[in-house]
């Protein structure tokens, strides 16, 4: 079975980066990518978000699922099974929370798969390849 990373997408800039990152990674793995979206406000921009990052990368199977639930929860419910879970982080507020978003900060701690957190840092890059080429760090 090809290797399956799950990402989660909200249509921000972070998300954009996870989301590139996680097609390249999927693409050097071999595998495919689970974009998950939890209760969007903009449905519509979410799906521009995640189709663009397939067209960019024609090679890997690409799904897009919506969901409804608690964010981090639903996220990791939609992990379970995977081989990484891959999310943007940022600062919210609390000791974790000022390194991770919460819902970041969450996951890393409640996950039963490797989780990449991205840093918002890949989301000011230029260009999607540029922020897939970069490696956000450790796996936790």
């Amino acid at each position: 079975m090809e290797p399956q990373i799950v990402v989660g997408v909200d249509g921000s800039a972070i998300a954009a980066a996870a989301l590139d990152w996680a097609v390249a990674e999927a693409a050097r793995r071999g595998g495919r990518v689970l974009a998950v979206t939890v209760s969007p406000r903009d449905p519509d921009a979410v799906a521009a978000q995640v189709d663009r990052a397939a067209a960019r990368n024609p090679g890997v199977p690409v799904a897009h699922v919506v969901r409804t639930g608690l964010i981090a929860d639903t996220l990791l419910d939609s992990a379970d099974g995977a081989d990484l879970l891959v999310l943007g982080g940022h600062g919210a507020g609390g000791v974790l929370s000022a390194l991770l978003g919460s819902v970041a900060a969450y996951c890393v701690r409640h996950a039963r798969v490797p989780v990449v957190l991205v840093p918002d840092a890949l989301a000011e890059l230029p260009t999607a390849s540029a922020r897939s080429a970069l490696t956000p760090g450790p796996l936790l």
